[in-house]
């Protein structure tokens, strides 16, 4: 995940916009954004009252997150388009990705804020999701008095085993894509911790009881949870029983936890490049990123290759080759951790374009609008990527 730097946005947006933001932000409002210099707006973005400039940090976050995420940008379109938001026609000429993100947060406050709700669940990393698929394809239980038994066998078996999670509060949300998200915040160890006082300049050391953050995302029309937590696949088993025995009022049978729900290793290989599918509306198709881990001279070496447009689908293999030094590194030696696919597909007469982005126990399908989700869910699994059936 890229590190947040304000300066990347103040320098990547364009003046206009930068303008409009400061000016909703009640902000800045000495400065002349047509013709004054760059430096010249960085440093008085640095001077800012310290509350000021958290107000305003809060919003650029979100936008540096946004823009540099294809895929992010790409379910805010469909999500505007399915609730029939109209975007200006030059919407598609914006500068760059960040014009884009401004653009949605100063004129579609209602999608912006929706959007960066699930922002921070759709970014966890994924080696800690774990799927269990194959339950029952019932509509969950979301009355507030479910998520307090819900929250009462979390909060009892932390407590029992290690002695924290003693205070508990859960949070029910429906995402416009028919997802059940419940989220999980449990009392952590007392510690102490140092933070700067915004009365003044000193350093405060605190004593805080923060929260320990769990998620646990329902999909009922297939039938599969994930679950995320710190605490590995063992202590994801529990909360998987737990989740089930009061939202689903369904036993769940011991099962281990899926260690490669989706077999991503056979996209090393040109000849397993997905392609399209038109029967169910994939026009195009291609691999836009490739992560991929492979052993170097005397240590384990990662590389990462990302392309934002090709002009041949088979683009992202070339670039890989050339990379890997074939002659030195067979395919034999490459691991692959994470592949991004973007398939355009028609729908009901309209041209739409879906990100798909796969680690081994990992899929982002479940951020995107219903009728996508379900073509790509599809499309996984006529490829081979989705091996689940296969494991139980």
């Amino acid at each position: 995940m890229r590190v947040y730097n304000p300066m990347t946005v103040l320098r990547q947006t364009s003046r206009k916009f930068l303008q409009a933001f400061f000016a909703e932000q009640q902000c800045l409002d000495f400065l002349d954004f047509e013709n004054d210099k760059l430096y010249e707006i960085q440093d008085a973005f640095r001077i800012m009252p310290e509350k000021s400039l958290a107000k305003v940090e809060a919003v650029m976050r979100n936008v540096f997150t946004i823009a540099g995420d294809e895929s992010v940008l790409l379910r805010i379109l469909d999500e505007a388009q399915q609730r029939e938001i109209k975007m200006v026609e030059d919407f598609g000429k914006l500068k760059n990705r960040y014009d884009r993100a401004f653009y949605i947060y100063l004129f579609h406050r209602d999608l912006w804020e929706q959007t960066c709700s699930f922002l921070q669940v759709d970014n966890l990393p994924s080696r800690h999701w774990c799927r269990c698929p194959n339950l029952p394809r019932k509509s969950p239980m979301t009355d507030p008095a479910t998520c307090e038994k819900l929250g009462r066998q979390i909060s009892a078996f932390f407590w029992q085993k290690q002695v924290r999670g003693k205070k508990y509060l859960i949070e029910y949300q429906r995402r416009n894509n028919g997802l059940h998200y419940y989220f999980v915040y449990l009392s952590d160890y007392s510690n102490s911790y140092e933070a700067w006082s915004e009365q003044s300049t000193e350093l405060e050391r605190r004593n805080e009881t923060r929260a320990i953050n769990m998620v646990f995302a329902y999909d009922e029309q297939f039938g599969t949870l994930d679950t995320y937590n710190l605490g590995g696949g063992k202590i994801a088993v529990i909360l998987q029983k737990m989740f089930c025995d009061a939202v689903l009022g369904h036993d769940l049978v011991d099962k281990k936890v899926l260690k490669s729900a989706f077999d991503i290793e056979r996209l090393k290989y040109r000849g397993n490049m997905p392609v399209a599918m038109p029967q169910i509306g994939i026009t195009r198709v291609w691999i836009s990123c490739l992560e991929f881990n492979y052993h170097g001279v005397s240590k384990r070496r990662s590389h990462r290759i990302s392309l934002d447009e090709v002009e041949h689908d088979d683009e992202i293999y070339s670039v890989m080759e050339h990379d890997l030094d074939r002659v030195n590194v067979p395919l034999s030696l490459v691991s692959v951790s994470f592949v991004r696919i973007m398939l355009e597909i028609e729908l009901n007469g309209v041209k739409r374009r879906m990100a798909i982005e796969l680690r081994k126990n990992n899929c982002t399908l479940k951020s995107n609008a219903d009728d996508l989700r379900k073509i790509g869910e599809r499309f996984i699994q006529e490829t081979g990527i989705d091996v689940q059936p296969n494991l139980f």
